[in-house]
C-alpha cells in the first residue's frame, strides 16, 4: 500500500518584489513540519517538488529537520506537474475582468497600491481577487486562455501522482494550493467545476494524505497543520 503526503509550500513573500520565495515564517513552517514528520516516525522513500522556488525551499526546510539529526531522506525530484498555475493566466483573466467589472478594477487598484507600499492588507486583497479569477477560469468565462484552460491544467496536474512508482510505499510531495485542490477533487471523483471548493482554504505548509488503492488515490486526511501549535503560525496567503 502506498501513501502520498502532499504539502503546500510555506508562506511566500506576497509583500515583496519576488513572490517565489519563502518568508521567514514560511521557513519556520517548513522546519516545523519536518520536525513533526521526524517525531511521528514518518519516513519517505521518495520526495518530489514542483519547479518553483517556494516549493523547493519548503522541501529544503523539511529535509533540514531530518538531516540535522542524521535521519535519511531522499533528494527531491522536480516535476512540473506539481507547479502552481502559470501567472500569465492570472494576469490575463484579471485584465479582462478589470475591463468589464468596475468593482473588480477598484479592488485591483487597491491591491496594487497596498503591494507597492508593502502593506499586510496585500494578502487579503490578493485572496479576494484570486478567487474571482479562479472562478472565471474554471468556468471558461473568457474562452481559451494562455497558457492553458482549466481542463488542460487539470490534465497536466493529474499526471503527477501517477508518475510515482507503484512500488514506492511513502512519498512526500511539496506543491501549491491549486494542484492540491485538484488532487482532492480527482480523488473524490468530483466534476472539475466543483474543485474551487477546495481552493479557498488550503493553508501554508498544510498536509493532506492520500492512499493508493487499485491505482486510484483515495483521501485519508485533508489540510492539516498538526505541526503549527500556535495560531500566529497558521497562514493562508
Amino acid at each position: 500500500m502506498s501513501y502520498l503526503y502532499l504539502v503546500r509550500h510555506g508562506q511566500a513573500d506576497r509583500l515583496g518584489k519576488n513572490y517565489d520565495q519563502l518568508t521567514e515564517l514560511g521557513w519556520k513552517q517548513a522546519n516545523l513540519l519536518g520536525e513533526y514528520f521526524k517525531h511521528q516516525r514518518i519516513e519517505f522513500d521518495s520526495v518530489y517538488t514542483g519547479t518553483l522556488n517556494r516549493q523547493k525551499q519548503t522541501a529544503e526546510g523539511i529535509i533540514k529537520s531530518f538531516t540535522k539529526d542524521q535521519f535519511c531522506i531522499p533528494d527531491p525530484i522536480e516535476n512540473s506537474a506539481w507547479d502552481e498555475f502559470d501567472s500569465r493566466m492570472w494576469l490575463g483573466i484579471a485584465a479582462k475582468i478589470r475591463n468589464a467589472n468596475p468593482s473588480f478594477a477598484k479592488l485591483y487598484e487597491t491591491y496594487k497600491i497596498a503591494w507597492e507600499e508593502g502593506k499586510e492588507e496585500t494578502r487579503h486583497y490578493f485572496q479576494e481577487l484570486i478567487q474571482l479569477v479562479l472562478a472565471d477560469w474554471v468556468n471558461g468565462v473568457w474562452g481559451s486562455i494562455e497558457p492553458y484552460t482549466f481542463e488542460e491544467y487539470v490534465e497536466k496536474v493529474s499526471k503527477g501522482p501517477f508518475q510515482i512508482p507503484i512500488d514506492v510505499k511513502s512519498t512526500l510531495v511539496i506543491s501549491s494550493s491549486t494542484p492540491i485542490a485538484i488532487m482532492m477533487g480527482l480523488s473524490c471523483k468530483m466534476d472539475y467545476k466543483e474543485f474551487p471548493i477546495f481552493m479557498k482554504s488550503i493553508l501554508n505548509s498544510s498536509l493532506s494524505v492520500f492512499r493508493r488503492e487499485n491505482n486510484h488515490w483515495e483521501p485519508v486526511s485533508w489540510n492539516g497543520t498538526p505541526h503549527l501549535q500556535h495560531p500566529d503560525l497558521i497562514t493562508i496567503v
